[in-house]
């Protein structure tokens, strides 16, 4: 909604004196009715989040979640109609996270115009997470001793559906999913130039070395700080606790098994990516 527009001629003129105030009114009184709105639909949901526009025309808790479609989020932007190198199309990021990383892209290339930086894997919703979940689910069966040691085993590396990073649009993969890639050749390049660098961007990686708690270390995983400390925070206010994540209809398999422990997963993240 646009604000009207007040020219000093009016604020000087008496004789227009009432018309400003009138017109000031009636724009609180609008923005009133459409915060009532939002609260009569959206009751609980509306009151997660300070800023309600970083997850519209969805709820908080189904964005946060990944229960939405990202290709048709209006804060989503498809990486095909952007200039950001990726492994396949249909790869979609924040547009805030997209901007951003493409300055840094263009920066790494000035000092290195023969490495290449490629994404190759961005925002999952709910559905893909729980596919990628259940398929390991499946594979592990065997030889597993109880459903919670099996969950452990996959939470090393894979996000339970509802709790991953990647639901935001503002996490992303880059190049390969092994370590010792990064440790060697152009890989370490990458890295090195991106621990010195990225913060300057906004990028920090949440999954760094050090930690006791949570998935192992992923070299390639890196995550656009302004937007996702954010949903960090509000993810922990709204689902930390017995249940939380139950009581707002997350199932998956294995989710009996796993999701009493989900806010150790989504919270043991680097400190360079919380504070």
């Amino acid at each position: 909604m646009r604000k009207p527009r007040i020219s000093p001629d009016h604020i000087n003129s008496g004789s227009n004196s009432f018309a400003v105030i009138t017109v000031l009114l009636r724009f609180s009184v609008n923005q009133f009715f459409t915060m009532f709105l939002l609260l009569a639909l959206f009751p609980a949901e509306y009151l997660l989040s300070e800023s309600p526009d970083l997850y519209a025309p969805i709820t908080a808790k189904n964005y946060l979640t990944g229960r939405f479609n990202p290709q048709s989020h209006p804060g989503m932007i498809s990486l095909d109609k952007t200039a950001i190198p990726v492994n396949r199309k249909g790869h979609f990021l924040r547009k805030e996270a997209s901007d951003a990383f493409l300055l840094l892209y263009k920066d790494f290339k000035k000092e290195h115009p023969e490495i290449e930086i490629k994404i190759i894997s961005s925002v999952r919703n709910f559905d893909q997470q729980k596919a990628i979940g259940e398929k390991k689910w499946s594979a592990n069966a065997s030889g597993a001793t109880g459903h919670t040691t099996r969950a452990r085993y996959i939470l090393k590396y894979s996000s339970m559906p509802g709790t991953s990073r990647h639901h935001w649009g503002t996490d992303f993969d880059i190049n390969s999913l092994q370590n010792n890639y990064f440790e060697s050749g152009s890989g370490k390049i990458i890295f090195d130039w991106l621990e010195a660098n990225g913060a300057k961007y906004g990028f920090c990686r949440p999954y760094s070395a050090g930690r006791t708690k949570g998935y192992m270390e992923e070299k390639w995983h890196w995550s656009y700080k302004p937007l996702s400390k954010k949903f960090t925070e509000e993810w922990t206010k709204n689902f930390k606790g017995y249940g939380q994540l139950k009581k707002s209809g997350i199932r998956f398999s294995g989710s009996d098994a796993s999701l009493d422990f989900a806010s150790e997963y989504v919270e043991s993240i680097s400190d360079n990516c919380l504070n």
